[in-house]
């Protein structure tokens, strides 16, 4: 493991917190789906985000699932990862959205959620039941949608489960007390739960995310790790500030307080790539938000992108995204 190398005191704070600054780009929105009354014994197979999303009653772009445990417990089962119980006052967030199973204690056949869904359109929280004769498991399921171009550099590295257990201890009550609210609200909803089940949601993924980003250890790597260091950190909030400035490998490492060998060498640590290119990409994923959701002709885009000519611009765009400009808007429009 590289040390880590102090930081020079003249060292810029370039943004006061890049993490809301990134998670408000993303467009977030909280959604309860419904509320799972499972007896035992059950069984359910949850299909990825993408079959999700074909299956939900809204048009969704990148989806994290995640479940509340109201009362009661079941286990967790993702691809070959070991089973995870989870307890009641538990929650547990898919970032990757991947198929997994939850199930009781005792054996039976699986189920397919979709299956036990009815057809949309929805109005209400639903209640979903399913199982034999025996105990009793509530779950609040429901998702995080975002702009999947803007929360990839964050999304890499992240496990394929973030899990907090309700006995986390005293410093988590804040989040214990919002997901036991969260259980409340979908469980015996009053006036004025549809409005505040989003934002509890959300408020639950944002406070997760930091738990996971102050839980890490020193020899973790990805976005999160590198906003912890401090001298990746600086340069992160260097770059997202001034993203369209004309940056150099020297004048970045100068305003980190840093030398640009030390630079590269914890940009390619905590992010597998130089600091420029890191930059290159996220101005790309800037752009490819603005052909998706904007009608702004693709010079203009350009333009904003900081590229001298339209030109210029298609061509790293195709090396990036594999087509032009153009036709990315286009398959995105027809999606």
């Amino acid at each position: 493991m590289t040390k880590t190398p102090r930081v020079l005191p003249e060292t810029p704070q370039a943004s006061s917190d890049l993490l809301s600054d990134l998670l408000g780009s993303m467009h977030l929105t909280g959604t309860v789906l419904f509320r799972a009354e499972f007896r035992e014994p059950w069984l359910v197979d949850t299909p990825d985000c993408g079959q999700l999303a074909r299956m939900l009653p809204f048009r969704t772009e990148h989806i994290v699932p995640f479940h509340v445990i109201a009362t009661g417990g079941c286990w967790l089962q993702l691809r070959e990862l070991d089973r995870v119980w989870l307890g009641e006052g538990d929650a547990v967030l898919l970032p990757y959205g991947d198929n997994h199973r939850l199930g009781g204690r005792g054996a039976t056949t699986p189920q397919h959620i979709g299956a036990l869904l009815p057809r949309p359109p929805w109005s209400n929280i639903l209640v979903v039941e399913h199982g034999g004769p025996g105990a009793a498991t509530s779950i609040v399921c429901g998702l995080v949608q975002c702009d999947e171009l803007l929360f990839h550099p964050i999304l890499h590295h992240l496990p394929p489960v973030l899990h907090v257990r309700s006995d986390g201890g005293a410093g988590d009550n804040w989040l214990t007390n919002t997901i036991r609210h969260t259980a409340a609200e979908a469980t015996r909803p009053m006036p004025g739960s549809r409005s505040m089940l989003p934002r509890l949601t959300e408020l639950m993924f944002v406070e997760i995310l930091r738990m996971h980003m102050q839980g890490l250890s020193a020899e973790a790597v990805g976005w999160f790790a590198a906003w912890n260091d401090p001298v990746a950190g600086a340069a992160l909030k260097l770059l997202h500030a001034a993203p369209l400035r004309d940056w150099s490998v020297e004048e970045l490492a100068r305003a980190a307080g840093t030398s640009k060998t030390v630079l590269a060498e914890r940009f390619k640590h905590y992010l597998e790539q130089p600091p420029i290119q890191y930059l290159a990409g996220w101005r790309m994923k800037m752009a490819a938000q603005h052909l998706k959701s904007t009608e702004l002709p693709v010079k203009t885009i350009a333009d904003h992108s900081g590229y001298e000519s339209e030109a210029a611009f298609s061509r790293a765009f195709k090396r990036h995204f594999g087509s032009s400009p153009a036709d990315w808007r286009k398959r995105q429009t027809q999606s």
